[in-house]
């Protein structure tokens, strides 16, 4: 029997765990578990999770549903989709679950998350991986797609392992639309060349994807942010499209011009942990290491990274912090 968890219930992990969840439903050799908190994981242990990807809506249940891993004596495959700020102490609560032949796949926003998953299980296979599309938890238990992309990236540098070859297939029994490719650091810098400039933007100007592309002077702060990146993904030598920010500036005017980022709800919920430092402070600090001038990102990492500036910047309300 094959175990796979996933850990974090929110968009990412909802909707691809639900796809696979529908799929091995009933299977007596394929078993889904989730790995949730709060009143999300109760709606899943009472309703089951339900999904919405356009006119099609289902609801499924995986194997399990928890808090803690207690239950589970050994996983195969640990898919990783939480918050970068919360991925080492998660990943060390696994330990209970995880042996030698366990294989991580982290979906998250930035580009080191196999870094910090390999300084506390550095023996195991640690994949590299990032999901495109735009999902959101409405509701407890509920999870939303709004996008028309919806697909999973993933693999190893410049290797192969069957064990990825078997994932692979399980994504495509589930109707998941993934690529297993050998060249994955292209694939997680092109995401996040996006994510990054985009998660910047919105949290510095605390306005959505439609008020950034409709306004001039935002607008220029995303172009100039996409430009600096993209000189240090040239110096890192990844290989970018030539198009790369003009891609990058579609995808923004092309998606719900209601929505913003993740990192940028973060701030305005005030919740204190956001993901400044996996999606802009790496910037700055790679930056620095390859003496590679950004600006932009320096002036707004410094900004985003003092509580006290957002306590007076466009509405963002920290006064409980």
């Amino acid at each position: 029997m094959i175990d796979i968890l996933i850990v974090g219930i929110g968009g990412i992990g909802g909707f691809f765990g639900g796809l696979l969840a529908k799929r091995f439903e009933e299977s007596p050799q394929i078993k889904i578990h989730f790995l949730a908190r709060g009143t999300n994981l109760d709606a899943i242990k009472r309703d089951g999770i339900r999904i919405q990807d356009g006119e099609l809506t289902f609801t499924t249940r995986p194997a399990s549903a928890s808090e803690t891993i207690n239950h589970l004596k050994k996983v195969h495959y640990i898919i990783l989709c939480t918050k970068s700020y919360d991925l080492e102490n998660t990943v060390k609560m696994l330990s209970p679950c995880v042996d030698e032949t366990t294989v991580f796949l982290p979906l998250l926003n930035g580009v080191d998350s196999k870094y910090h998953i390999q300084k506390i299980f550095p023996f195991n296979l640690v994949a590299e991986g990032c999901a495109n599309i735009i999902t959101r938890l409405t509701a407890p238990g509920q999870i939303a797609c709004f996008s028309t992309f919806k697909t999973i990236t993933f693999g190893l540098q410049d290797e192969q392992d069957a064990r990825l070859d078997y994932l692979h297939t399980l994504f495509s029994e589930a109707g998941i639309s993934a690529l297993l490719t050998s060249n994955i650091w292209n694939a997680v810098w092109l995401k996040f060349i996006f994510i990054s400039a985009a998660a910047t933007a919105t949290s510095y100007v605390n306005k959505s994807f439609g008020e950034i592309i409709n306004n001039l002077e935002y607008r220029k702060i995303y172009t100039s942010l996409l430009s600096e990146i993209c000189q240090l993904a040239e110096l890192k030598n990844i290989k970018l499209p030539k198009d790369i920010q003009q891609k990058s500036i579609d995808i923004l005017r092309d998606a719900p011009p209601t929505n913003t980022t993740s990192m940028h709800s973060d701030f305005i919920s005030n919740k204190g942990n956001t993901e400044v430092e996996s999606l802009t402070g790496y910037v700055v600090r790679e930056a620095e290491r390859y003496q590679l001038d950004v600006p932009t990102y320096k002036a707004i990492y410094t900004f985003l990274s003092n509580p006290t500036m957002l306590i007076h910047y466009h509405g963002i309300n920290q006064s409980t912090q």
